[in-house]
């Protein structure tokens, strides 16, 4: 079992390991100037190695004193208010440093010259420094441009990073919004289709209310999940088409037709049954006549086809009603750009309904 210390001691390691790195980087960018500077000499009277030294003390110099300069910016952002004081901070900060890296060149430079039996002269000390200084007030403006660009991007991604998130949520919240409306409006429309037929047959309205409850206790279980395996979803189809079929007995014919090896594939919750309610409510609003379901993939797409040899959609233009246009707008929120929905009259008579969208295994 892993200790309470396991996540602290990995975090440990993890920085160690980024130091190092930071380290072994600084060496060597000490080590390539100091090439440079030692090819630009050739011909001078210089051993081969005090220009790699000259180079690598000042690198290694600067290298320790960045994290002072991040930790100093943080406390004293360069943008801050007011620009003024901002300024006048790290122009003394930028001083500090020229002094500190002068004085760290030095004392590594004479170790190493020591080191070699030789005697290192830095040269006239005021004049040196004032040189170091003009070059360190570029060092140390390049150090805090890498800074801020650096946490800009950071702002700029956690702000991207969030409004993803946000649109995600958002997302989410519509589609269960979406989903939800669907069974007040089926379960009205239910309950209306029981209540009429028990005028006519009380078995056969019996038998709707245990269709219903069946219906129901399928919702309920599948609730909040806004894709389910295809086999739910066509449990849900039958229980309903069940019920329908009782309502209008001897008069509606039902055919559901599914291409083999589909049941596990992941599809929206309450997505059929919308469509095949719409095709009864319009198409087929006394219950005569055949009603059509297929299910079939096309490629990477799975394809839904509701149609009815009703009343069709006429000339005028079609204007889609609640089950319908909930029913685009959620495929729009699950699949945007990469679903398909299309409403058009049937021949001889009727309207064919389809969609498609992305076939994903649960």
């Amino acid at each position: 079992m892993p200790s309470d210390n396991a996540v602290p001691d990995s975090a440990g390691r993890g920085a160690r390991t980024s130091w190092m790195l930071y380290a072994l980087l600084a060496v060597l960018f000490g080590l390539y100037q100091g090439f440079n500077q030692f090819v630009g000499l050739l011909g001078e009277r210089f051993a081969a190695w005090e220009p790699v030294i000259w180079e690598l003390s000042s690198a290694v110099v600067i290298g320790s004193l960045i994290p002072a300069v991040v930790i100093f910016e943080r406390r004293h952002p360069v943008d801050g208010k007011p620009r003024w004081r901002a300024i006048a901070q790290h122009a003394a900060a930028a001083t500090v440093f020229s002094a500190l890296h002068t004085a760290g060149m030095i004392i590594l430079r004479k170790a190493a010259y020591a080191f070699a039996g030789e005697h290192y002269d830095f040269g006239s000390l005021p004049l040196r420094a004032f040189y170091e200084w003009q070059k360190d007030l570029i060092t140390y403006a390049l150090i805090l441009v890498v800074i801020f660009a650096f946490r800009q991007f950071r702002v700029r991604r956690s702000g991207e990073v969030h409004a993803a998130q946000l649109a995600a949520e958002l997302s989410e919240a519509r589609l269960r919004h979406l989903t939800a409306q669907i069974e007040p409006h089926f379960l009205f429309n239910a309950l209306n289709a029981i209540s009429n037929r028990m005028h006519e047959d009380v078995d056969a309205a019996d038998r709707m209310i245990s269709e219903l409850g069946n219906l129901l206790r399928a919702a309920y279980e599948s609730d909040g999940q806004p894709l389910v395996p295809l086999a739910d979803e066509l449990a849900w189809l039958r229980a309903y088409t069940a019920m329908m079929s009782e309502r209008f007995r001897g008069m509606l014919s039902f055919e559901l037709n599914v291409a083999a090896g589909l049941e596990a594939v992941a599809v929206p919750r309450l997505l059929l049954q919308p469509l095949v309610e719409n095709a009864l409510r319009h198409g087929l609003p006394d219950g005569r006549g055949n009603l059509r379901v297929d299910v079939e993939r096309h490629g990477s797409q799975l394809r839904y086809t509701v149609s009815d040899d009703g009343a069709g959609t006429g000339e005028a233009p079609v204007q889609l009603g609640t089950g319908l246009s909930n029913v685009q707008r959620r495929l729009q929120l699950l699949f945007p750009g990469s679903h398909e929905f299309d409403l058009r009259a049937r021949r001889p008579r009727g309207t064919l309904v389809t969609l498609s969208f992305p076939a994903v295994l649960t």
